[in-house]
Formats: C-alpha cells, structure tokens, sequence
C-alpha cells in the first residue's frame, strides 16, 4: 500500500488518523502492539530510530539485551476498524537499535529471510501459501480454579428449548442454518477480511457439531500469508468480543469432536510459471513439486515443532480422523500428511497441501519451515516413493496393524517432535534463515510448554482416578 513513510503520512493526514499503532508478533506468534499520536513527532521517531521496547518479555532477546527498537513495514499500513478512533496500524518488526538488523529471533524476518533464500538459489522468484483457518466458536467458556481447575465451553446452541437443530460431534459439515448457528459471526469476519485485503476464498461450518468454522483463502506471496494469518485471528477474536461470544484455534477444545487444524496450501512460481505443475506428471505434479514433497515428508518430525507446536497439537493428531499421523502423499486423500487436491489440475491452480499444521504455531516459522524443508529436497533430489513417503491412494486406517508399520509414524507427542528438531535441523539453518540460536531458544520454550502440562493433574484425570 505504501512505500515510504512519506506516503504513509499523507494518508493519515488526508484521513484525519488519530493514532498509530504498531504490531509486532512475540516469538511464539501473539501479536503486541504499542501505540502513538499521529503526530510530526511520533511519524520521525518511527521513521528513523523507531519506538523502543523490552524485547525480551516478548521472547525476543534475553534479559541482558533486551533493548530493541520495533519499526514498521510500510507496506502493511491498514487502518484498524476496532479500534474507537481512527487508528493507522502497520505490521512491524523487531530491530537492533545500532544496526537496525532484524532480531535473531524476529518472526517476520525470518520469513523474509526464507524468501530471500528461495530467491537468492534461483529455484524460484516467489512462494505463495494459502492457510485453511479451522476454529470453534462458542457461546462462552467458564474457566476456574483454585486447589483444582477445569472448564465448561458452551455452545451457541445450548440454551435453546429444541433439540432438533443440534448437529452431532461430526456432523456438522457444510451445514444450513439454522444448523449453521456461525454464519452471522462468520460473514461479519470475513467481510472485514476482504476489506482489509485478506482474499478470501470462502467459509462454511467445519465437521464439529457444536460450532466448528473453516475459513479458506486464496494463495499468496509467503510474507503476506503470515501477515494475513496473524490478521485472520485477530480479526475473529475482535468480532467474537463485539458479538459477544468465544471463538478459539485450539488444535483439540474437545473430547470426541473433530480437532482444528490449519493446512497449508503451496505452490511455487518462477517467470510466471506454476513450478509445480507438470500435466504429464504423477497427479499433475512436476518432478521438483515431488522433490519438494520429500523435502517435507522426509523432514517431517522435525518440522513439527514448528507447525505443530503445543501439547495440545497432538491430542488432534490421532489415528481414525482426518488429521494425519504417518508421513506419505497422496492425491485426495485426507488422512495423508500432504494431498494433492484432485480438483486442482490447471497451471494456475496445482498446489500440494500440508495437512499437519494447527494455529498454535507462530505463522512466520510455519511458511518459513515448509519452505526450507521442501527446498532441501530439491537441492538433494529426492525422490518420495524411493523413501517410502508415498504415493498412499488408499484408506490407511483399512490397513492391518503390520502393514501400516512399514508406512513412517509422525511424532505422536511434541517431545518427540523437539527430539527430532535438536537432531534434525540443517535444513533450516541453510543461509543463516534460522540460527542456531533460535532452534535452542525455541526447543527451551516448548519444553517449559510441555513440562507446565506433565506436571499439572488434567480434569479427567480426576474423573478416572479420584476414587481409587
């Protein structure tokens, strides 16, 4: 939208803008904010030093540098409909205060960085991905606690005197109303995402009977994906708050209803042409697109920690739904880790889907992540089928217990995930797109995640053993 602050300015002026406000994301992908007058003082503070902050309560930098600066991209610029005056807001970035590099740990630089490696190997001039955003949406949650915890979520259609409109655990999918109780909610986010430029490909109610959405979008450039997703959630969680209900990404809110996940559709394109696309390859798909395939699959457990970050991750990711658990391709097959959609077979449409990936991920690592893995195997060449990764065009949870031991298991809880990244991350360090330090960083904050959850007594756990 704009490119210089200059630009940015006279917007603002011509628009009567009150405030300024910057958005950053923390290392585990919340967005933070800080905000300004729109003022000729605060316009060159943001321009030139831009505004200090404490980076390391953000997860950023540790304590003893701690002092950054977080500066906008110009391009980003958007004004805020949530906000009670007119505010302009930008998408920022975490920056060195001497050098104005990006902090090691910056999420949107990281994706730049990928992008730029892409680029730089002259594999391809642009990336694009299209996350699907899978969510519930509730009437509301009651959480408490004390000497113990627990919760009650309830759905929008509880207080009704009728039963006849209440849809089961799975059977809401592409639902009417009055079944489909989320189109007011969903309509109302969706019109604010196409008014904030997010392409909205379309929405619907997902499988989970007690108010599942899908929202799905159209591909775009690998930056602004992540940026779109970091819109799309904050944009669902301000509409749920002026319509006065709960919406949450969990990868599993429920026992015995449908998880939430968060595919990933991708492609690459260089001089204008879809580099996955082969009309005389396998599903339509180009020898580089199958070695892009490997370059996931075969990296699989270790990209988990970053797609599939949280404990909770893996309360989704179980055998019997949708949500895949061995690593293989396949076209049209929704229990494979990556699927080739059999309705997308043009030059303009060819794309392979991630399966795998929920919203506790942080959006910049899950594109950057993919991105790195599937280069990896296309700088080495590999082949899926001679590795085992498929093509599966069969229902795998038909298969005997023996036979879907010679198909390769994804990790089935995040330590194992973490393991696999301690061991496996090369691939991602290539050109200094991830360090060192962040794969060190990012194994010690998960891991404080999961010792949180060992340690502390679930609610059903109580219910199976509180009487023995």
């Amino acid at each position: 939208m704009f490119s210089t602050m200059q630009e940015a300015k006279q917007f603002a002026e011509k628009h009567h803008v009150r405030w300024i406000d910057l958005k950053f994301s923390d290392f585990a992908g919340r967005w933070r904010h800080v905000t300004l007058p729109a003022d000729k003082r605060s316009w060159e503070l943001i321009d030139q030093g831009g505004v200090g902050f404490d980076a390391s309560s953000v997860g950023l930098m540790p304590l003893e540098k701690a002092d950054m600066v977080v500066k906008p991209v110009w391009e980003t610029g958007f004004i805020d409909p949530f906000f009670p005056e007119k505010t302009f807001s930008f998408i920022s970035e975490a920056r060195d205060i001497v050098t104005d590099d990006p902090s090691p740990l910056d999420p949107r630089a990281c994706a730049v960085r990928a992008m730029d490696y892409a680029r730089k190997s002259g594999i391809c001039d642009e990336a694009l991905f299209a996350p699907e955003y899978e969510f519930y949406v509730f009437d509301h949650i009651t959480q408490f606690s004390g000497l113990g915890s627990g919760y009650q979520m309830t759905p929008l259609y509880e207080n009704e005197a009728s039963d006849e409109n209440r849809p089961g655990p799975h059977g809401g999918y592409h639902m009417c109303p009055p079944v489909d109780r989320i189109l007011e909610y969903r309509s109302a986010v969706c019109r604010v995402l196409v008014d904030l430029g997010v392409p909205v490909h379309y929405h619907h109610h997902e499988v989970g009977g007690a108010g599942q959405s899908e929202i799905e979008v159209r591909l775009t450039p690998l930056v602004h994906a992540a940026d779109h997703a970091m819109l799309v959630k904050y944009v669902c969680r301000q509409v749920a708050r002026q319509m006065d209900v709960s919406v949450t990404f969990m990868p599993k809110p429920l026992f015995e209803h449908p998880g939430s996940g968060m595919h990933c559709h991708q492609t690459m394109y260089k001089n204008g042409q879809n580099l996955f696309f082969d009309t005389d390859g396998y599903a339509g798909l180009s020898t580089m697109a199958l070695q892009y395939i490997a370059g996931i699959l075969d990296n699989g457990s270790a990209l988990l920690a970053l797609t599939n970050p949280s404990v909770n991750s893996y309360k989704r990711l179980v055998p019997g739904y949708e949500a895949p658990t061995k690593a293989f391709f396949s076209p049209g097959n929704r229990s494979a880790a990556i699927r080739i959609p059999t309705y997308a077979r043009s030059a303009s449409e060819q794309r392979i889907e991630f399966r795998t990936p929920d919203a506790t991920c942080n959006p910049y690592f899950l594109v950057a992540g993919q991105l790195m893995a599937g280069l990896e195997g296309i700088r080495n060449k590999k082949d899926p089928k001679a590795l085992g990764l498929g093509p599966v065009e069969e229902n795998i949870f038909s298969w005997t217990p023996e036979r879907l031991e010679t198909l390769r298991s994804l990790p089935t809880q995040l330590d194992q995930a973490l393991c696999a990244l301690e061991s496996n991350h090369e691939f991602l360090t290539v050109d200094g797109v991830f360090s060192d330090h962040f794969i060190g960083s990012w194994i010690k904050a998960k891991k404080k995640d999961e010792a949180r959850f060992v340690g502390n007594p679930h609610p059903a756990e109580i219910d199976m053993y509180y009487g023995f």
